[in-house]
Formats: C-alpha cells, sequence, structure tokens
C-alpha cells in the first residue's frame, strides 16, 4: 500500500492560507458584535417560547423476563444446546435458538398485540387540554367526562370535538364537522344521554374529575382503531436488557403517566394471554383429533360386539371353554403381543396419514407419545417452530422472506419426522408379522377346537383390539385436557412502570440549539454578504490578485465634497493626511525616476483627480516644486474647479503660446502650480498625438520636480494611453467598494505586458471601520494618537448601522 508522503512547505502553505480566514471570521465577528448578539438574545426567546409551547412528555418503564417451559431464563437456552432435544433438532435444521428473545421483542412490538390494548384501554379517543403555552393529556382520575361513540371509526382524516362546560349536568360540544368538512352549529348534551350527532350517536359521561373541571375547553380527538394503535406503537419501544440475559426493557413516551402505566401494564397481560393461546393450540389441535379418533374406533368397536353377541346367540354360548390350560396361557400371551404390536401399528398408522395429508401441512401435529421418547421430542420441537410460525404469519404474512425460511425448515423437519414415523411403522409390522405367526401356531396346535370357538376367538379379538386402541384414546383425551388446563405463559413481570423522567422538550438542548441558530444566522448573513461582494476593500485585495506595487491606500473622509475635497491643514494628524503622507514615502523608494506622473482609473468616479491634487498638495508641503495638469481635455474635472478657460489645449494647437502664460498658482496649497486643460477640442485624440506634447513635456521637466498629469479613465478613450507615453511613472486608482475584483486578474496581465510605464495602484476610498481581517487591518494605524471618544449607546448604533 502507497503512503502519500506530506510535503512539511505545503502544509505550512496551508496554514499561513488559513490564518486569513480566521482572521477575517474573527474581525467580522467584533465587527458586528451587537448583530450576534442581538441575533442570539431574539433565537433564544424564540427557542423559549418554543419550548414552552411543547407538551412535556415523560417515559415509564418496564421489565420482563422470558423463561423457558422449566420456569427458568431462557438465557441459558441462547447460550448452550444441552438443554433439551428439541434445541438439537432446531439447531440442526439452521434454526438459532439464540433469536428466541428477538421474536419475543418483535410479538410485543407487533400492531396486533397493541390494537388489543388499544381496545382495551378506549385509547382511540384522546382528551387534551391547555395549560398555560403547552397542552397536557388527561386520562384515568383526571377526566371530566367521557365521550362513548356508538360507531366504529375507520376514518383517515380523524375527528375532533372541543367541549365546555355549561352547567352542572350540561356540555356543549363545539368544533364538529360534517363529511365535507363543513362546521357544524354547535350542540347542547346532558350528561349520560345519548345524543345524534354528525359523528354518530355518543354519549358524554360524568368523569372522576368533572366537579374539578371549571370553564377550560377540553379537546377531544377520535382516530380509527388502527391509527391509534399505530400512534402507541411510536410511544412503545422494546429491547433486551443485555446479551447475557433474557430481559425485555419496555420503555413507553407519553405525555400522561397514568395512561403510560396503563398502556405497560395492559401490553403484558395481553402478551400472557396470547402466550397461553399459542401454547394451547397444540392441545387443542390434538383434542380435536382424538375426538375424531374416538368416534371412528367407536362405531368399529360398536359394530364387533354386535357381531359377538349375534355368535353368542346364535350358538348358545355363554363363555369359551379354553383346554388344554397351557395351550390357553400360550395363546392368550400371543394373543397380547399381537393386539399390543396392532395398536401401536394402528396408531402410527393414522399419525402417518395425517403427515401425508396436504391440508394439515401448517396444522400441528398430534402429541399421541408413538414410539420411543426421541421420536416424540421431533413432533414436540416441530408443533414448537409451527407454533412461532403461525404467529409470524398473524403479525406479518407467509410472503416475508422470514416465513418463507420457517415454511421450509418446517418442510425438512416434517419429512424427517415422515421418515422415522416410517422407519417406525416398518418395524411395528415386522414385530405384528412374528406376534401373528406365533399366534397362527398356537391356533394350529388347537385345530381340534370346535370350529364356533374359533370363530369365537376372532371375533374376540377384534373386540379385544377394539377396546384397547378406544380406552388408549380416551386416556390421551384427558391427559391433553389436564395439559391444556395447566398452560401458564413463561413471562414474568421482574420490575413495574418506574421513572418519571422528562424525555421531551429538552430545554437545554432547544435552547442551545437557538443560541447556535442565533449566532449562525448573522454569520451566514455576513458569509453571504462577503461571497457576494465582488468589489475590492483596501491593499490586501490588490496584493493578494496581482504583483502590481501598491502605493498605499487613502481611508474615505468624513462629510468630503467631491469637487472640493482638498486637504487644506496639511500638518494635522487626519488619517487621510496620513495617508497621503505614505504614498509620498513610498515614492521614494521607488527605483525609476518619479518626476512625471500620470493619475488614471478604470471608469469615471474612480477618484483619480482628489488624488492626484492631494499628492501635488503632499509633495509641495515637503518643499518640492510640483506642477499639476488637467490631463482630461474633455471633461476638464480640475478645470472647472479654477474656473479658467486656456491651458494645455491652448499650448497644443499654437505654436506661438507660451507655457509660462498658461500656468497657475494654486490659491489654496501653497507651492503647487496649475496647468488648466483649456477649451475642449474637437479631435482632442490627434491634438494629444502631436509633437508638441513631448516638447511641453521636455520644457516642464526643467522647471519642476515633479509633475502629476490627471489624465482621463484609461479604457474610456485613448488618451490616457497617449499621455502614458510621457510619463514615468503610472498611479492606476482604484475605488474600494467600486472597483471589481474581477478586473484584477486582466489587470496583472496588462501589467506583465508593460502596458503602462511602471504601474502603480493607489485604492482609494477605503473604510477603515469595515475591517476583513487582511494583514493589520485598513488604515495602518491611521489616527493614531487622536483621542475621539464615543458614548457606548453612540458605539452599538453605529455597529446596528454597520
Amino acid at each position: 500500500m502507497e503512503t502519500k508522503s506530506i510535503n512539511p512547505q505545503e502544509q505550512q502553505d496551508e496554514e499561513m492560507q488559513l490564518i486569513p480566514l480566521l482572521k477575517l471570521c474573527y474581525h467580522q465577528f467584533i465587527n458586528h458584535w451587537a448583530w450576534f448578539a442581538l441575533s442570539a438574545v431574539v433565537c433564544g426567546c424564540i427557542g423559549w417560547y418554543y419550548q414552552q409551547c411543547q407538551p412535556r412528555v415523560y417515559q415509564r418503564q418496564a421489565v420482563m423476563l422470558i423463561e423457558d417451559s422449566n420456569g427458568s431464563s431462557t438465557g441459558g437456552l441462547r447460550r448452550t444446546s444441552k438443554n433439551s432435544g428439541m434445541n438439537t433438532l432446531l439447531e440442526l435444521n439452521g434454526v438459532s435458538v439464540g433469536d428466541n428473545l428477538k421474536n419475543e421483542i418483535f410479538i410485543i412490538s407487533s400492531k396486533r398485540l397493541m390494537s388489543r390494548v388499544v381496545d382495551k384501554l378506549n385509547l382511540d379517543v384522546d382528551y387534551t387540554t391547555k395549560e398555560k403555552l403547552h397542552s397536557i393529556t388527561l386520562y384515568g382520575k383526571e377526566l371530566p367526562f367521557q365521550v362513548l361513540f356508538q360507531k366504529q371509526y375507520k376514518g383517515k382524516r380523524g375527528q375532533h370535538i372541543d367541549v365546555v362546560k355549561k352547567g352542572s349536568n350540561t356540555v356543549t360540544l363545539k368544533g364538529m364537522t360534517d363529511r365535507m368538512g363543513n362546521d357544524v352549529p354547535d350542540v347542547d348534551v346532558q350528561l349520560g344521554q345519548m345524543t345524534q350527532t354528525p359523528y354518530g350517536p355518543l354519549c358524554v359521561v360524568r368523569g372522576p374529575g368533572f366537579g374539578r373541571w371549571t370553564d377550560e375547553t377540553i379537546e377531544v380527538d377520535r382516530l380509527s382503531k388502527e391509527k391509534a394503535a399505530a400512534r402507541f406503537l411510536k410511544m412503545l419501544s422494546a429491547s433486551e436488557y443485555d446479551k447475557e440475559t433474557s430481559l425485555i426493557v419496555l420503555n413507553c413516551n407519553d405525555t400522561n403517566v397514568e395512561r403510560a402505566d396503563q398502556v405497560l401494564a395492559t401490553l403484558y397481560d395481553t402478551y400472557k394471554e396470547d402466550v397461553v393461546e399459542n401454547k394451547n393450540r397444540v392441545a387443542l389441535n390434538t383434542a380435536k383429533f382424538i375426538d375424531d379418533r374416538i368416534q371412528i374406533i367407536g362405531r368399529e368397536l360398536s359394530s364387533v360386539e354386535n357381531q359377538l353377541a349375534s355368535f353368542k346367540k346364535r350358538n348358545q354360548l355363554v363363555d369359551f371353554d379354553k383346554t388344554p390350560q397351557a395351550m390357553i396361557d400360550e395363546s392368550s400371551t400371543a394373543r397380547q403381543q399381537s393386539l399390543q404390536a396392532e395398536t401401536q401399528l394402528n396408531v402410527a398408522k393414522y399419525l402417518d396419514e395425517y403427515l401425508h395429508t396436504h391440508s394439515n401441512s401448517h396444522d400441528l401435529i398430534p402429541a399421541l407419545n408413538v414410539g420411543d421418547a426421541s421420536f416424540n421430542t421431533q413432533i414436540a420441537a416441530y408443533n414448537d417452530q409451527m407454533n412461532k410460525r403461525n404467529t409470524m404469519v398473524a403479525n406479518s404474512s407467509e410472503n416475508q422472506a422470514v416465513v418463507r425460511e420457517m415454511d421450509r425448515q418446517l418442510a425438512q423437519m416434517r419429512q424427517a419426522i415422515a421418515s422415522s414415523l416410517r422407519s417406525y411403522v416398518n418395524s411395528l409390522e415386522v414385530r405384528l408379522q412374528a406376534a401373528r405367526a406365533n399366534e397362527n401356531m398356537l391356533t394350529g396346535r388347537m385345530a381340534g377346537a370346535p370350529e364356533q370357538e374359533k370363530q369365537g376367538l376372532d371375533i374376540q379379538r377384534q373386540q379385544s383390539l377394539k377396546e384397547a386402541l378406544y380406552t388408549y384414546l380416551l386416556n390421551k383425551r384427558e391427559e391433553v385436557a389436564l395439559q391444556q388446563a395447566i398452560n401458564e405463559a413463561n413471562v414474568r413481570l421482574v420490575e413495574g412502570p418506574i421513572g418519571n423522567q422528562q424525555v421531551s422538550p429538552r430545554s437545554l438542548v432547544i435552547l442551545l440549539v437557538s443560541l447556535v441558530i442565533g449566532l449562525c444566522i448573522p454569520a451566514f448573513v455576513l458569509w453571504l454578504r462577503y461571497m457576494l461582494d465582488v468589489a475590492i476593500h483596501g491593499r490586501k485585495d490588490v496584493e493578494n490578485a496581482t504583483t502590481i506595487p501598491v502605493l498605499g491606500e487613502v481611508p474615505r473622509m468624513k462629510n468630503a465634497n467631491n469637487n472640493k475635497s482638498l486637504i487644506t491643514d496639511l500638518s494635522s494628524d487626519d488619517p487621510v493626511v496620513e495617508a497621503f503622507r505614505i504614498i509620498r514615502f513610498s515614492l521614494g523608494y521607488m527605483r525609476h525616476s518619479t518626476q512625471v506622473m500620470m493619475t488614471t482609473s478604470t471608469t469615471p468616479g474612480q477618484g483619480k483627480s482628489f488624488v492626484a491634487r492631494n499628492m501635488a498638495a503632499i509633495l509641495a508641503m515637503a518643499g518640492k516644486r510640483v506642477l499639476v495638469i488637467d490631463g482630461d481635455i474633455r471633461k476638464r474635472t480640475l478645470s472647472e474647479s479654477f474656473g479658467h478657460t486656456f491651458g494645455l489645449t491652448t499650448y497644443l494647437s499654437d505654436d506661438h503660446t507660451q507655457v509660462a502664460d498658461l500656468i497657475r498658482t494654486d490659491a489654496v496649497v501653497k507651492g503647487v502650480d496649475f496647468l488648466p486643460s483649456g477649451p475642449t477640442p474637437p479631435n482632442p485624440t490627434e491634438l494629444l498625438m502631436s509633437d508638441r506634447l513631448h516638447q511641453l513635456m521636455q520644457q516642464l521637466r526643467q522647471m519642476y520636480d515633479h509633475i502629476i498629469i490627471d489624465s482621463t479613465p484609461m479604457f474610456s478613450v485613448a488618451d490616457a494611453s497617449i499621455v502614458n507615453r510621457e510619463s514615468d511613472i503610472t498611479i492606476f486608482v482604484l475605488r474600494a467598494g467600486v472597483q471589481n475584483r474581477d478586473f484584477l486578474p486582466d489587470f496583472e496581465r496588462m501589467y506583465q505586458e508593460h502596458r503602462f510605464n511602471n504601474l502603480t495602484v493607489v485604492v482609494n476610498d477605503v473604510n477603515v471601520d469595515k475591517r476583513y481581517g487582511y494583514g493589520y487591518g485598513y488604515g495602518y494605524g491611521y489616527g493614531y494618537g487622536r483621542n475621539k471618544k464615543k458614548s457606548r449607546v453612540k458605539r452599538i448604533i453605529n455597529r446596528l448601522h454597520k
């Protein structure tokens, strides 16, 4: 077997990938703890309300002991094969006696027995009422009344009645429906009087708890006997106590303890009755067989006695002379042996005829004590197995695999019994032939006796044979009747219904599940929002998907105006100012020139003009000479705020225009000059492609330390690609929450293809309050040292609004 080695480096990479996920979960929980707390409280309240509305279910338990026919536990019978010949025969035929207890458990849990319990206890009618939020079941001494239905109900929908006390001897029946499901008017019923209703005639009788009944409504629900049996079977469970004993544990889960006790006790009594009935089937079948044979032998005996009487009358004989005495004694002995052999042979033939009758194939074999002890043991084993087979058929059907297997085994056992009986018949025939030969020899020696004596002896022999057989059958009938009278169930109740444990509702489990669900709901919503959120949120999104250098990220400005989003106080510790300081620091570590910088974006609204102007301000703060060029000659975003009409396009279209005449000084930020875009030309692309642009940039490089060109969006028009040829570095502005992450793979490909000069990225408008667990979190400590305090209520409100 090949073993797959684990690369330590791969395992370390997997662990490193897991860390950001754990940080993500942690920050999501921290940022939205109020939602988690609120959801947990709400779901906890719902769980508490749910468990308060559920009916209380209690478990009662009883223990039964299954004994063998000797009154001892069948646990030994299940473990050994030395107890009786029956066990040996069953095991030789492939029947495991160890499954006996499972068979009994199946019988106890059968719908047949539970249907009898339902009939005895009237469990097809249920009485419930409300107590606070949940319903309780009324039974026995708690019942204020009982509804006695006169017609048996076999429907599937069930019948419902709301009973309200109206007076000391009157109740009102409400909520009844007809066969079409339509409501019927309320009916006032006198206690003890038969009343006609849509459910047939019924009578409401007073119960033990009628005096304690006030004004609460009691709901009466009626099911068919079959559905009621199925319902209580679901409440019942039967199992082995352990593998070493023959104890059966019965558990009943019910909403009423007294009813559960009654169900267990009645089920035990019903099972005992069923066991006794099953044992009596052998005796009943044997008694029927004996009665049939007694009638036949009685008629034959009467006929022989009539022949003997006629013979004596005809020959005027009272008794036969027997001479000589020795011959008479020998003849008598031979006659007794012949009679005994012939009697046993006739009984064996009767039994053989019974075995070969096909109509008796599923009946029990009469226990006539024919032959030796082993043969009678085989018959007893067959009858016991046939009883189990008939019980299984009564609880299921003949088409079950278990029944068919038992039929096969019974056929083999019946064939073995028939074979043994055949051998026994053959031995009896041999014995009978020997006895008759001896008798004939003695008869020949008495040839000199009168013919009348010989005829009389023959008739007398037939009479003796019939009398012996008739007497034998009468004795067997008495034995069977005695056995039927002393039969008892081999089951004993070891422990009555005990326990009062509430098994439902499980309050602690429901509360814990509710709290878990309460925590999972906001977690799922946040996860779904995160999975559906395709926008970037910070530099880590870019760094994880590309290899493009990220200069920094600019946090969202509070109450910022897009048209006047210029940082005026560059000496403050505002997070936005600090962000641009970091960008300025990052530019200082670039390996190539950063004199001419072009800002662009994928689409309008990403904040490239905002970044360009504030970058100029932060660079000027460091003592640099900075020029900002409005390179967006189509929209003129920066130029509109300055209000100038002449600028870049004027220089590009007029060879006599000097750039110094077009440059303006920024009135807001000191040290920053500004070159407006100028009038919008009819051919902006062709104008930018002229040599005048290159000449302009060469001239400006001599005048300024940094030149920032605010260009058009990259994918809107071709202007940015043309201007990019004159820039040393391209600053691509991506707006957090707006720019789609699906763009990043294409962005990486453009970077690898060097389609832009020294491409870099600035992430704009980052919401520092929404952290997703990346690195140190968005902001990199922006605002460090600021001493802003919010009230606890305000912080909670802010959490809920996020």
